[in-house]
């Protein structure tokens, strides 16, 4: 790696980023009680399985934000999260993080890109050109709880 390109805010995601990663997402909409959301070891494998493809946003020694997706069988990509630190969020940084992470997936083959979005995410998406209409699936979750 040349030393103008280390000096890029966007990177791919470290093992030592794994926790940081994980306490951005640490607020609202993702949080939903007292814990930190979210499993560390599902973000341990956004990070280091070799189907998904994790990048941070990092300017004077901070994680500021992050981009995660998992390849699908179809060829396309999952964005699981897009995520920025409360007091960095609406400076561009989410949408650098997006535009890195199209470029790469562009570059090593992904057909398409499907996120599915909490409603205060509808206009960010709109803007960057994902589209949605009455045709479009809904999303059902249904958790799968010990039942012992």
């Amino acid at each position: 790696m040349s030393d103008n390109k280390s000096l890029q805010p966007v990177r791919k995601a470290l093992a030592e980023d794994i926790d940081a990663i994980h306490n951005i997402l640490d607020m609202e909409p993702f949080k939903y009680n007292d814990e930190v959301p979210y499993d560390r070891s599902w973000i341990e494998q956004l990070v280091l399985n070799k189907r998904c493809l994790t990048l941070v946003y990092e300017t004077e020694g901070q994680i500021k934000g992050f981009i995660s997706g998992e390849k699908m069988v179809s060829g396309a990509i999952m964005i699981w999260f897009c995520a920025v630190k409360k007091e960095f969020q609406n400076k561009t940084i989410g949408v650098k993080l997006y535009y890195e992470f199209e470029r790469i997936c562009r570059e090593t083959g992904v057909t398409a890109i499907l996120a599915y979005g909490f409603k205060t995410s509808a206009d960010m998406l709109d803007r960057l050109n994902f589209y949605s209409n009455d045709l479009t699936y809904r999303e059902f979750y249904k958790p799968l709880e010990d039942w012992g």
